[in-house]
């Protein structure tokens, strides 16, 4: 038995809870326990959930109850507006999950609700009960002292057995055992905040299984989606939601964004009747926030999410000032003045802020006076960015985004201030390569001009926690677009066939350039897309385009299945379990000048210092693009290294 978070010492828990759990941990059967979630999203409605081979239970403890006298007075009511109330909300959530339904409609999975009284004994209780409709809740759905004394014995068979006999829905006959290859799907619907997600593909559209027989997410308009559970040590900081102000710093690949937004998830559950606020600079992280919220149904509920700028102009136009279209920092600068003046009235219980090193001090004021309570004991102030040098250094000088002075928070103490040096996404082979590259590149950079001075943003590394396959570096044997398709589909049949990775989860990752002829290539450049394309149907290996600049990336990320075909510029936020890094021709070669950069570093001034912006600039384009693979890397080389200098540098690093 598994307890989510494991660090549960954090958690307000009764004296009756503690041995509840205590109970649970002894047992080796398979499950979780989730401590302290709110799948029905009610005011002061917090469960413990346990989830078994057989089914789920969710347990709500009643410690200080110990009238007699009063329970049916107070649990008839209970039981006909509360208890119905959550049963039927849990339910709906579980049945959107099309997986988890059959074809009746009805769930496959097994549900109680069940409320724990270790203070009054069952034979008393069941004295009181005058109508039928409460006995029946007292046998079905309530747990009293005596079995609770039998619970360290007997944990299993009185918690499943006897309760699992009935459930708060009809439930299918096709009953569906409870496993690794389901519960992620099951949790993404009750405990969003402990899962991540992913668009995936259908293999089979009656079972509803992904290509790696894991079961999905299959929301109302029939997008699959896969959930991943966060790891212990994820969980646990997630669960880290004292009341105040929080810091969270991490390195590249770490995470961070999942897990403020799962942080943001756990605050918004538990504090249903409250509005929650998640803002960033970049579209395309708003974009893949938005995306999580819509699918764990919180949108409509308690929780917006807009790019900082966005949010300034839906403040001025909600009170009715004006937005020019397109003047982003005159609406900056319209809201901080009409919030100082008190013409802004919207407010939040909690604010969650990603990308905080974008930030300057005043938009952190701004976003800081937007809390409903400035007293950290009624809010939470949740700020999150990369750990770099950029804003090690801020923070040593006081000049940090959350530097803003007296009455603002100070990030000092207990869990105020969180750092992960952890890296999530690239597996250990991978980083190490990566290592590599960022060792030699950076000498490449000093190499050609000392005084350069690199962006302290970029190539910052983690400690990687995973192993995988690695890295392998493919070559062409012609310069031709139909040998580079063929060399990628070969690379696609040994991540699919040897490595067992879905098709979904490999991406080719091609470099944006809009090249026709280039100098030793055999036919027009721009059409190499198109060619692959037109390879993979031949070779029957499903293929979907993935643009995540555009501003529906949602739409466009889960409309079709298969390999993913995207752009460098595109793939910033993004990982995939391949990655397949091609069409690297163009890279280096100036449109105009029909020169590699390391030819213009030789020419006049000009040329020079353009060749040098636009060297660290491909360099950075490499880095981003295989540092989304996160078991399995493929590198396409065109030609040899003594052709290229970045085919040297990717070369040398393996």
């Amino acid at each position: 038995m598994e307890i989510m978070p494991s660090e549960y010492q954090q958690l307000e828990l009764t004296r009756s809870e503690k041995i509840f759990i205590r109970h649970a941990i002894s047992s080796e059967k398979y499950g979780f326990l989730l401590l302290k979630a709110n799948p029905a999203m009610q005011k002061n409605d917090d469960m413990h959930i346990l989830l078994c081979e057989d089914g789920i239970v969710m347990f709500k403890f009643f410690e200080t109850f110990d009238d007699t006298s009063k329970f049916t007075a107070t649990m008839s009511m209970y039981a006909t507006m509360v208890h119905k109330t959550n049963a039927k909300i849990i339910t709906d959530k579980l049945l959107s999950n099309k997986a988890l339904v059959d074809s009746n409609g009805k769930l496959k999975v097994a549900i109680n609700i069940v409320y724990v009284f270790p203070k009054l004994n069952r034979s008393d209780v069941i004295r009181c009960c005058v109508s039928e409709e409460m006995r029946k809740f007292v046998n079905e759905c309530c747990l009293f002292a005596e079995e609770f004394a039998k619970l360290r014995t007997d944990f299993f068979e009185i918690v499943v057995g006897k309760f699992l006999q009935h459930t708060i829905t009809s439930v299918s006959d096709e009953r569906m055992i409870i496993s690794d290859s389901n519960i992620n799907s099951i949790l993404q619907r009750i405990a969003p905040e402990y899962v991540t997600i992913r668009v995936s593909v259908v293999a089979n559209k009656e079972t509803k299984t992904g290509a790696d027989n894991e079961l999905l997410v299959v929301t109302e308009n029939d997008i699959a989606v896969k959930a991943f559970r966060l790891d212990r040590e994820q969980i646990n900081i997630v669960n880290k939601i004292n009341k105040g102000d929080q810091l969270i710093l991490a390195c590249a690949g770490s995470g961070k964004s999942v897990l403020l937004i799962a942080k943001c998830f756990k605050a918004a559950a538990m504090n249903p009747d409250k509005q929650f606020l998640i803002t960033c600079y970049n579209d395309n992280l708003h974009s893949l926030y938005t995306w999580f919220i819509d699918r764990a149904g919180l949108r409509a509920k308690n929780v917006t999410c807009m790019t900082f700028h966005k949010l300034c102009k839906h403040l001025l136009s909600k009170n009715g000032f004006p937005t020019p279209y397109g003047e982003f920092d005159g609406w900056v600068n319209s809201a901080i003045d009409k919030l100082n003046q008190g013409k802004i009235l919207e407010r939040f219980y909690g604010i969650f802020i990603d990308e905080v090193q974008e930030f300057n001090p005043e938009w952190y004021k701004f976003c800081f006076n937007l809390l409903e309570n400035k007293n950290s004991d009624d809010h939470l102030f949740v700020i999150c960015g990369d750990k770099t040098q950029k804003l090690k250094n801020q923070q040593k000088h006081g000049r940090a985004p959350w530097n803003a002075g007296e009455g603002y928070p100070n990030y000092r103490g207990g869990n105020k201030n969180i750092r992960i040096e952890k890296n999530y996404r690239n597996c250990i082979e991978i980083n190490e390569y990566i290592n590599r590259f960022v060792s030699r590149a950076k000498a490449y950079l000093y190499a050609i001009q000392k005084d350069y001075e690199l962006d302290p943003d970029m190539f910052l590394r983690g400690q990687a926690v995973n192993e995988g396959i690695g890295v392998q570096i493919k070559r062409l044997t012609d310069q031709r677009n139909k040998e580079e398709a063929r060399v990628v589909v070969e690379s696609i049949r040994q991540m699919h066939d040897v490595h067992k990775i879905p098709y979904d989860e490999i991406a080719i990752i091609m470099y944006n350039g809009k090249y026709g002829s280039i100098d030793g290539w055999k036919d027009r450049y721009y059409r190499l897309e198109k060619t692959l394309e037109d390879v993979l149907l031949q070779e029957d290996i499903p293929s979907c385009k993935m643009y995540s600049t555009d501003t529906s990336w949602a739409a466009h990320y889960g409309s079709d299945g298969g390999v993913r075909l995207i752009k460098f510029a595109s793939v910033l936020g993004l990982d995939f379990r391949g990655a397949i890094v091609c069409g690297l021709k163009p890279l280096g070669c100036r449109h105009k000048t029909k020169k590699p950069n390391w030819e213009l570093l030789r020419g006049t001034p000009d040329e020079f210092d353009q060749a040098i912006e636009m060297t660290h600039s491909d360099i950075r384009n490499l880095y981003v693009a295989c540092t989304r693979a996160k078991e399995v890397l493929h590198i396409v080389l065109p030609e040899d290294k003594s052709n290229s200098e970045y085919v040297r540098i990717l070369e040398e690093s393996l």
